[in-house]
């Protein structure tokens, strides 16, 4: 676990800056330099540079963290409330404020959904959830100082899989890793090159295909054979949150906040996506212990 106020690996945050700095990244993969739109011909991208989808979920994670410091009171009844603004702020960042954009629309709405369902399971099922504690947390949560309920809390927002957490899916999540902290560091500098080709050479394709430009025609225009480069693009999505991952756990480990064995891959094994299940919920979507 990690060593710095006991703060589990800030996944959460590394989630955030992947959607804030790899969307531009995105549309480059599906529109190549010479067929980009500008941001003055280009609607959504104007409309994504209103920063209030990005300010009303900074404000909703503010609201929830705060919930969680005073729900672990001894006598907080009314701790509800704060799913209330929560609740609003994310339906209206959906309906409202999404860019128009297909491709970021689907990360918003994910995101919001997640915080519905996170914060309605932390705020509304607190009292019930014993459970939520943290492996070798001897002190119950209402018998904790209001300093130590502020990083309780912070540590269980900044690890949505549970890492080093009683609710950790021990089962479904990779292997830790076992290397010191200078092979660990090393490791995943190699890593970030091999993604870091991987995804270039997965956009090869990507490129040079007429249905991932704009006004493009569909894959379902094609062949079987053509319509296969949609592997093309998990493969993409797959190296480049697996590089923005490694980024990240060389920071905290570096800094030694975390140690290595705080950051089990975010992906699971692709020989256990035999079947849909699986897919799913042991191999792609390891970003929070909801989708369990």
């Amino acid at each position: 676990m990690c060593s710095v106020s006991r703060l589990t690996p800030p996944f959460g945050a590394v989630c955030r800056f992947l959607y804030i700095f790899e969307h531009p990244r995105w549309t480059w993969f599906f529109h190549p330099p010479s067929k980009f739109p500008q941001p003055s011909t280009c609607p959504s991208v104007q409309r994504w540079e209103n920063p209030t989808v990005i300010q009303f979920s900074s404000l909703c994670q503010l609201i929830l963290l705060l919930a969680l410091v005073h729900g672990g009171r001894t006598n907080a009844p009314y701790n509800w409330i704060f799913f209330i603004p929560i609740f609003i702020l994310s339906i209206y960042s959906v309906f409202f404020c999404a860019p128009g954009s297909t491709l970021i629309d689907y990360g918003v709405i994910t995101y919001f959904l997640n915080l519905i369902l996170t914060s309605s399971d932390y705020i509304l099922l607190r009292n019930r959830q014993p459970e939520l504690r943290r492996i070798g947390q001897t002190k119950a949560t209402s018998e904790m100082a209001f300093k130590e309920r502020l990083i309780w809390a912070t540590s269980l927002l900044a690890t949505p899989r549970g890492i080093g957490w009683a609710h950790e899916p021990t089962d479904q999540i990779s292997p830790r890793p076992t290397a010191s902290r200078r092979r660990f560091i090393a490791s995943q500098f190699l890593w970030i090159i091999f993604y870091l080709i991987l995804g270039r050479v997965a956009s090869i394709p990507i490129q040079g295909s007429p249905s991932f430009t704009k006004g493009g025609p569909s894959l379902g225009a094609f062949g079987w054979w053509q319509r296969t480069i949609a592997w093309s693009l998990i493969i993409s999505a797959y190296s480049s949150i697996s590089e923005m991952y490694a980024i990240g756990s060389i920071i905290f480990v570096a800094a030694g906040i975390c140690e290595p064995r705080d950051w089990p891959h975010i992906f699971g094994s692709p020989l256990n996506a035999y079947t849909l299940r699986k897919c799913w919920g042991y191999v792609l979507l390891l970003f929070s212990v909801f989708f369990f």
